[in-house]
């Protein structure tokens, strides 16, 4: 054993003897030593190897179930493909055992269709050569089955195996998504299925073109409950061949549910035109804005293909001279104007153009939207006229660059996000930008709905004057069994809220935090909140990487008044000019949050300074303790000594102090710094 592995043995050992809280809050007071077990632990590192381990050790040990069904294991590829023994040998060595594992390498699809059929138990395992399952695989399985749930097939998260032993490119799934679904088969290389589903779908097929596998699935996923475990239970080996996509088994489907559409093949993915027929109604609102909604109009009749299409703009007190502008726009191309002086309230004229449309499609557009896809209408159309589809989205862009500005939305800790907002269409990081994917919600700045699921839905909360309502509108959706889709192959740019402003103000803000709050008081998604965002994934960016900050910020801290001891000697520190601070959080949204840095050019012991936040007003004084976050970003910035232990961290129920505007103070033994930042609560 090499002198590095022995270090790295006694040093897991040392640190299993503490508890979690000490592994991810750390305390300036310990000693030079302790703070170098930081480096040991990796806690904050942004390797995927590293970060898949820890969250493997997360994961409860097996417990023996009570009800593990029975069932047998097929493994399906290449006997000479070099993976199967150590395919095999994962799936022998499971803590839940099959009654049978069997190889069907090199069979056809009839015959192993005959071999699947005369095994024995109540479900099927399917392994794909190449594919390695974790120890508890099976074990997962039967947990959800134990739970009473009685799905027709279960899939689970993924990562890939290198032959140097690390772990790479962890896939994390999101639940049943059938759009992503018919674009690709992401369920992988390890299904459980139950063998009455298996049955009821036919089988494996000889005439299904391509992967008579994934045939399979969109077989099953039809008719049947699909469940997702969101835990890696198994891992490509280096060098598996990811199957190719496979447009014969997505018409194969569309067939099946009596669809028409046009089938293509994109960067390994299907890609779905669906094609349907009916008058769309294209809804824009627009005040005092003639320049803009020129141009979108211009757009929308130059480049849209599908020409069953009307236009309803609907103002809300534009002044006479555009009101005069905005009605030769309407004549000149064909659009009918509904005008209401009324105090901005986006929802109010969403729901009044709703109601005053023919189509059986809505389009609600915003008047800076500029149409660049001629097939964008008749894709959103096709998508919206699914019957299990509620909102339809596409991919937004800002003018002149290719950053994008929308590709669906998620729900983060602190609300909703745009996905990928401010990454360029070229980075490798958002490159499933461009394709198909089910989200939580989209934009009303493109959405497409079914006008009779509008109406049943309940349309637009006018409650919800700016902000949100289109978020709340997509979690009803969610809500009532619908699936959001974002259409990433549609591209068109869109300058952001140019009709209204940015949110900069403190009453924007207010109103801000105001709508946020009624959103989850009347609105929030009621048995998952992210179903089709795996929770293993970055709830704080707008990227869609794996969490890695993930012990970074889940920390709980206390705040408390001052009392007027405490208030006179804050007052009274020495005001520190060297004092350098950097805010990279600090919000009031489900709970105050502070997260950054902070340290003193002059001091050396910075990492172990007592620290605290005065957040106070002319009313008010509260001191909030601040957790220790360990930032070896600040010291490859600053390359100031110990400056990487002078992160801190803060997260507290908004509720424990008063509504009111704050300014905040840093304070330590050596004197206290007042900045610039506000707390608007």
């Amino acid at each position: 054993m090499s002198a590095e592995t022995l270090k790295s043995k006694i040093s897991a050992g040392f640190w299993s003897f503490f508890s979690e809280e000490t592994h991810t809050a750390f305390i300036h007071r310990r000693t030079l030593s302790t703070m170098n077990k930081w480096y040991l632990r990796k806690y904050y590192s942004d390797t995927p190897d590293s970060f898949v381990r820890i969250l493997d050790r997360e994961y409860e040990k097996p417990v023996k179930l009570s009800s593990m069904p029975s069932f047998t294991a097929f493994i399906i590829g290449d006997a000479d493909d070099g993976m199967f023994k150590q395919t095999y040998l994962s799936v022998s060595s499971q803590v839940c055992r099959a009654e049978s594992v069997i190889n069907l390498c090199g069979m056809n699809a009839d015959a192993a269709d005959r071999m699947i059929r005369s095994a024995k138990g109540d479900y099927i395992a399917v392994i794909r050569s190449g594919n390695i399952l974790e120890k508890r695989a099976f074990y997962e399985c039967g947990k959800v089955l134990e739970k009473k749930e009685t799905p027709g097939l279960i899939y689970s998260d993924e990562d890939t195996l290198m032959k140097s032993g690390k772990r790479c490119t962890p896939f994390f799934k999101p639940d049943y998504a059938p759009d992503l679904l018919m674009s690709m088969d992401y369920y992988g290389g390890f299904v459980f299925i139950s063998r009455k589903a298996y049955l009821d779908a036919g089988g494996l097929d000889a005439e299904a073109e391509g992967d008579a596998c994934y045939d399979l699935w969109l077989k099953i996923s039809e008719n049947e409950k699909v469940f997702h475990i969101d835990r890696i239970l198994f891992h490509k080996m280096e060098g598996y061949k990811i199957p190719e996509a496979d447009p014969g088994s997505v018409k194969r489907a569309l067939e099946r549910r009596n669809l028409k559409g046009a089938v293509t093949v994109s960067g390994n993915r299907c890609i779905i035109d669906h094609i349907s027929r009916g008058t769309v109604s294209i809804i824009i609102p627009s005040k005092d804005n003639p320049d803009m909604l020129s141009d979108c109009l211009a757009s929308i009749d130059e480049q849209t293909l599908y020409r069953d299409y009307e236009i309803l703009i609907v103002d809300n007190g534009s002044s006479d001279d555009n009101r005069a502008k905005a009605e030769e726009l309407c004549r000149k191309y064909n659009a009918k104007y509904i005008y209401e002086k009324k105090d901005f309230n986006f929802s109010y004229m969403c729901n009044l153009g709703a109601a005053n449309a023919d189509g059986d499609v809505l389009i609600f557009l915003n008047d800076d939207i500029k149409i660049t896809e001629p097939r964008w209408l008749g894709t959103m159309a096709g998508q919206a006229r699914l019957p299990y589809t509620g909102a339809v989205g596409c991919l937004l862009v800002y003018p002149d660059n290719n950053m994008i500005q929308h590709a669906g939305t998620k729900d983060s800790e602190d609300g909703p996000n745009h996905i990928y907002q401010g990454y360029y269409l070229d980075d490798p990081e958002c490159a499933d930008a461009v394709y198909p994917a089910d989200v939580n919600g989209v934009t009303a700045a493109c959405l497409a709905i079914r006008k009779t699921v509008f109406e049943s839905i309940g349309r637009f909360d006018e409650n919800m004057h700016v902000c949100y309502n289109d978020v709340a509108l997509c979690f009803d959706l969610v809500n009532a069994g619908y699936v959001n889709c974002v259409r990433g192959d549609i591209r068109l740019i869109h300058k952001e809220s140019v009709s209204r402003g940015q949110d900069t103000s403190e009453e924007k803000f207010r109103r801000l935090l105001a709508e946020h709050e009624y959103l989850y008081a009347h609105h929030a998604l009621k048995d998952s909140p992210h179903p089709f965002y795996n929770v293993n994934l970055t709830y704080r960016h707008s990227d869609n990487k794996p969490n890695y900050s993930k012990w970074m910020y889940d920390v709980k801290t206390s705040v408390r008044q001052m009392s007027a001891e405490e208030i006179e000697e804050w007052k009274k520190a020495p005001v520190r000019d060297d004092y350098r601070i950097c805010f990279d959080e600090c919000d009031s949204f489900k709970f105050i949050h502070f997260f950054g840095w902070a340290y003193a050019e002059k001091c050396k012991r910075n990492h172990t300074l007592s620290r605290r936040l005065v957040i106070y007003n002319d009313g008010h004084y509260y001191i909030a303790e601040l957790s220790d976050w360990y930032r070896p970003d600040v010291f490859a910035i600053t390359r100031i000594k110990n400056s990487e232990y002078c992160g801190f961290r803060a997260k507290f129920d908004k509720s424990l102090i008063e509504e009111g505007t704050y300014s905040l103070s840093f304070w330590s033994e050596i004197g206290r710094k007042d900045t610039e930042n506000k707390l608007i609560r």
